[in-house]
């Protein structure tokens, strides 16, 4: 009866194994890629609000060149990888939002609280 009683719970671990290989995982790594998107979002945002504010007379490229340079700072010491194309994305989305809410009157500043994550 023992014996049996093992091979049951042999396969119940087994199984519970197998549920969370299959589903917890992707799951988890598909919640810290969102969370790692978001996070170099709010990044990308700072640096071109930044950007704006400090180097006014500067030229639109001089701007993005000093962002990119900034932010591949940032991901290069968090260790995340991400190709020129999908950073050029996050500069130019967070370029739009800014350009929108300056557009509809809201007053956005950039703040040093998200260098010290």
């Amino acid at each position: 009866m023992d014996e049996l009683l093992f091979e049951i719970v042999k396969i119940v671990v087994m199984v519970v194994a197998l549920l969370i290989a299959r589903y917890l995982v992707p799951w988890l790594r598909q919640k810290i890629g969102a969370e790692k998107v978001a996070e170099i979002s709010m990044w990308a945002k700072q640096a071109v609000l930044m950007a704006e504010q400090v180097y006014k007379d500067w030229k639109g490229q001089d701007k993005k060149a000093l962002v990119t340079e900034y932010l591949k700072k940032i991901l290069k010491a968090k260790n995340i990888s991400l190709t020129d194309e999908q950073l050029n994305i996050l500069i130019e989305a967070a370029v739009k939002q800014m350009k929108m809410q300056e557009n509809s009157g809201i007053l956005i500043e950039a703040t040093d609280e998200v260098t010290n994550q």
